[in-house]
């Protein structure tokens, strides 16, 4: 039996490898480590990999190299000519070496050979960039396992700080340290795909698989379920059912929906209600358990509180600041989760879409900076109202993860992607794209948002609000990713951020000639 397990870095190739190996009693063979003890005994050496007048001499050092594995009860040892490297061929420097070194033709043949010989009398899992193409074309299960360049980076930089995110998907990084290797996974992923020698690309009979929001036993159970010989290897008792993949392309995606626009979500609610199991009526309940569960779950004080919340806040702005939205139609769509983004200027903004749905029975989750849960009072008022926080300055795949979720559900997620309220025209704003992934990820349209006027309700300097100040605020088309017009999942969500943003613009200013003075 041979599992071959193909992608690009970060894509947790190793950690799923790993856990097959375990469970199905394979032999775990890591070729990337292979490659990666190949680059650090020639810096070791202090050959420059990089000049290509050297080849010849790492090829002598590839060829020379004895590369072992030895089973620990917290991983696998890898040594290097009777060195333990484990560690040191996981740093930035060998991050940077290996590619290449690993695109060096002759010492692929020597790594090949050495796998190959590995592979005659055992049954093994390999994991690499060309095992289903080059190392093993015959293997009986072929996997090209993906993921979202952020997800690959957050999970590098999680491993480097001595976590594992395939495991915890609450697992965070330092934003810094995240930026970075992102730009080397980049870089590496075009060397990798662009090299003449064995580049990386999935066989022709591999089974896709995107792993950016799957945790590892959801990865490993469906590729246990390619291969009926495999599976009966497993030495668990039961693995969980495969979970769908989250973010096939988004020509397989358009299909998927116009077949069953309807049932899709109601059987992500039933799963996802029986795997978190049912709220506690009086206490009992975590933040998380309002941050994961439906709104339409959450139990009934709960509910009595936010249509409390919906009332109140309703009233008291529309006779202070009366408001309206104008084509509200196209905000209050029921059974169908969107994306809503907005430009942001006030406290103001998001009440205006929370009740307007609200009172229509139409559920909104807003995103919502981490900082605001300054203490339990307001960290319990932002869940019972549906809130989802989100941790600025880091790769949040946890509130992507609940924001994908909640949509899958039919519920809408609010957004605000200039990050923080904007109270000049001439203040410099970064606009956050995550809003885009998340509805990738999804396959949900976005709905752009323009609002005007409530600038004008706290004038600069003013140290109390302006009452009876009117605010209007205009909803425009949803934009779906087949009528971007582009292809490819990091070309949609770059475009979709654009389009997205500038319509929302568009409709700020237009809503700012139909009210002149409003801002």
């Amino acid at each position: 039996m041979i599992v071959a397990i193909d992608g690009p870095a970060g894509s947790g190739k190793s950690t799923v490898a790993k856990a097959i190996a375990k469970r199905c009693g394979l032999t775990l063979l890591d070729t990337g480590a292979m490659y990666r003890s190949c680059a650090l005994l020639c810096v070791q050496k202090g050959i420059d990999v990089y000049d290509p007048a050297n080849v010849d001499e790492i090829v002598e050092v590839s060829r020379a190299a004895q590369i072992s594995f030895e089973q620990r009860e917290d991983g696998q040892g890898v040594f290097a000519n009777g060195q333990d490297v484990t560690t040191a061929i996981r740093t930035h420097e060998i991050d940077v070496a290996v590619s290449p070194v690993s695109a060096i033709a002759g010492v692929r043949e020597a790594m090949v050979a050495q796998q190959r010989k590995i592979a005659e009398n055992a049954n093994v899992v390999a994991e690499g960039r060309d095992i289903g193409t080059v190392v093993f074309p015959n293997a009986d299960v072929k996997v090209f396992l993906t993921a979202d360049p952020e997800a690959r980076a957050l999970r590098r930089a999680v491993q480097r700080a001595g976590g594992d995110a395939a495991k915890d998907k609450n697992a965070t990084a330092d934003q810094a340290s995240v930026e970075e290797i992102l730009a080397d996974l980049k870089r590496r992923d075009a060397y990798d795909s662009g090299r003449e020698v064995a580049p990386l690309k999935p066989a022709e009979d591999a089974v896709h698989i995107d792993s950016s929001l799957l945790g590892v036993d959801e990865v490993v159970a469906k590729i246990l379920s390619l291969n009926e010989e495999l599976k009966a290897m497993d030495s668990t008792e039961t693995a969980p059912d495969p979970a769908p993949d989250p973010a096939p392309e988004p020509e397989v995606e358009a299909k998927k929906v116009e077949a069953t626009p309807k049932k899709a979500p109601v059987r992500a609610k039933k799963a996802e209600k029986n795997a978190l199991g049912p709220m506690h009526a009086f206490g009992g309940n975590t933040f998380d358990d309002y941050y994961d569960h439906a709104m339409c779950d959450y139990p009934v004080p709960a509910k009595l509180f936010y249509g409390l919340v919906i009332g109140v806040v309703g009233g008291v702005t529309k006779a202070l600041w009366p408001w309206k939205i104008e084509d509200i139609e196209k905000l209050v769509v029921k059974g169908e989760g969107r994306v809503i983004i907005m430009n942001h200027v006030g406290l103001l903004d998001p009440m205006l879409v929370i009740v307007s749905c609200g009172v229509r029975g139409i559920a909104v989750r807003p995103i919502f900076k981490s900082e605001f849960n300054v203490n339990k009072l307001t960290t319990w008022f932002f869940s019972r109202v549906g809130g989802i926080p989100v941790n600025r300055g880091t790769a949040d795949m946890k509130c992507i993860r609940r924001a994908r979720a909640s949509i899958d559900r039919g519920e809408n997620v609010l957004v605000f992607p200039e990050g923080t309220r904007v109270k000049s025209d001439d203040e410099e704003v970064t606009v956050h794209g995550g809003f885009a992934l998340i509805a990738q990820l999804a396959k949900a349209p976005v709905l752009p948002m323009g609002i005007v006027g409530v600038r004008d309700l706290r004038p600069k300097g003013a140290k109390i609000p302006k009452f009876f100040k009117r605010v209007y605020a205009k909803v425009g088309d949803a934009i779906t990713f087949e009528s971007l017009g582009v292809k490819g999942k990091k070309q949609l969500v770059e475009t979709m951020e654009k389009v997205a943003m500038d319509k929302v613009y568009e409709l700020r200013d237009f809503l700012r000639a139909e009210h002149p003075g409003k801002m």
